[in-house]
């Protein structure tokens, strides 16, 4: 793929293999999208938008140019600086060096910052994007982690540990018979929405 601008699909490639894929932004894109102003777009209407990075972040850059050209993910930082892995760069070649690298960045050189980690459990059922179901080896996600916060919220003890083993899967079809629904012990929409519903009970 060198010579093609690929870092856009090296970024969505590594959230979805870290068990967190990004939102279809992009026709024919498995999650996220190929082209980088698909996703500051995209992150600018569902008010995911931010001027300073955190870690975790989608790091849009123009490098000069009108529209964002190259995409990172944020590592750390460092007052204006921070450091991202990229896709498709080098040191000949910001924004097409055909190398997966960990680079040192200023904030000046961005567009903006897509933070997708500040979708998941406060916003219900738009929160959901996969079914959650016990299968080996385990799913594992920040999804996972949110809905574990949500239903020790309601008071019922579990594990946050982002993996949903056999004690998720048997509060979820506890939760699922007593909220009247089918019980498969999946955490499709239905049941996602319910747990993030607001109310006085679970």
């Amino acid at each position: 793929m060198d010579g093609n601008p690929w870092c856009a699909m090296f970024t969505s490639w590594v959230y979805a293999e870290a068990g967190f894929p990004l939102p279809k932004m992009q026709d024919g894109a498995p999650s996220g999208a190929a082209y980088c102003p698909y996703i500051e777009g995209y992150a600018r209407r569902i008010g995911q938008w931010h001027k300073t990075p955190r870690p975790g972040d989608l790091a849009l850059f123009h490098f000069g140019n009108r529209l964002a050209v190259h995409i990172g993910i944020v590592e750390n930082i460092s007052g204006a600086k921070f450091s991202s892995i990229e896709g498709n760069t080098s040191a000949a070649s910001n924004a097409n060096g055909g190398m997966v690298q960990r680079r040192s960045r200023n904030v000046s050189q961005c567009r903006g910052f897509y933070r997708p980690m500040d979708i998941q459990a406060r916003t219900g059922k738009d929160a959901y994007y996969r079914l959650i179901r016990l299968r080996r080896p385990y799913m594992a996600g920040h999804d996972v982690r949110e809905w574990q916060k949500q239903v020790n919220f309601w008071g019922i003890s579990i594990e946050i540990d982002g993996i949903y083993g056999p004690e998720s899967e048997k509060v979820c079809r506890t939760l699922q018979e007593k909220w009247g629904l089918e019980v498969d012990g999946v955490i499709g929409p239905i049941t996602w929405e319910r747990t993030f519903k607001p109310s006085r009970e679970v």
